[in-house]
């Protein structure tokens, strides 16, 4: 759900304006492509990727939200786009110009979303096409961010191969249902440089303390670069 707004000063808000500001500390000179993964499903993962998007388009930055979770895309449905058409459609070959499949968000100006479109029979195969570091060059002249929505790293290796055009990772996991095999899946993937620069978010902390709250659901993070 969309947690973000224009103009209101709630604690989800304001959570993804601190994470806003971390997260362009933390990037360096041209660097704009942020990778969300986690370790498996229901970590949040589509939740922090489009509110980020949606917090850093609120500085007046143009930012896209690509659909790379191509087994279980989720991104259409967030921001109510037709998925008919989206980028297995353009890997495909078939006749699919990239800004064809490029959608207004319909909740900013800036924000745009590029879905992951129908589910192919090979999608580790689509994800290391040529035609997507092509995308990804494109993307990087029209936008200021673009934030990648992909696949759990700890059920499938499709992410991986995301390394190669992206710039920082931003791991998602949730306190009391991440697995402990977290840790080992993030320290293998750091020293093997498959993901680049990656940061732990940490989110589903609920918060006791009733000037702090949201509603009846507490939403804390913890972020820091390995």
């Amino acid at each position: 759900s969309i947690a973000v707004f224009e103009n209101q000063n709630t604690l989800m808000s304001e959570t993804f304006r601190n994470i806003r500001t971390n997260l362009q500390f933390m990037l360096e000179n041209d660097q704009k492509v942020i990778l969300v993964t986690s370790t498996v499903s229901g970590e949040g993962k589509s939740f922090i990727s489009s509110n980020l998007a949606i917090s850093l388009s609120l500085l007046g930055k143009k930012v896209v939200i690509v659909g790379l979770d191509i087994r279980r895309p989720r991104l259409a449905e967030f921001f109510k786009i037709r998925n008919e058409q989206g980028m297995t459609n353009y890997l495909s070959g078939s006749e699919v110009s990239l800004d064809s499949i490029i959608y207004p968000s319909g909740i900013h100006k800036d924000l745009f979303v590029l879905p992951a479109g129908p589910v192919p029979p090979n999608p580790a195969e689509q994800l290391e096409k040529e035609k997507l570091r092509v995308a990804f060059e494109y993307l990087r002249k029209q936008f200021d961010y673009i934030i990648v929505d992909s696949a759990p790293v700890g059920m499938v290796s499709d992410t991986l191969s995301l390394g190669k055009i992206t710039d920082f990772t931003l791991y998602v996991c949730r306190l009391n249902y991440t697995p402990k095999k977290a840790l080992s899946i993030i320290r293998d993937l750091e020293s093997g440089g498959q993901l680049n620069r990656i940061s732990i978010l940490v989110n589903g902390y609920n918060m006791s303390d009733e000037k702090y709250a949201y509603g009846k659901y507490g939403y804390g993070y913890g972020y820091g670069h390995k």
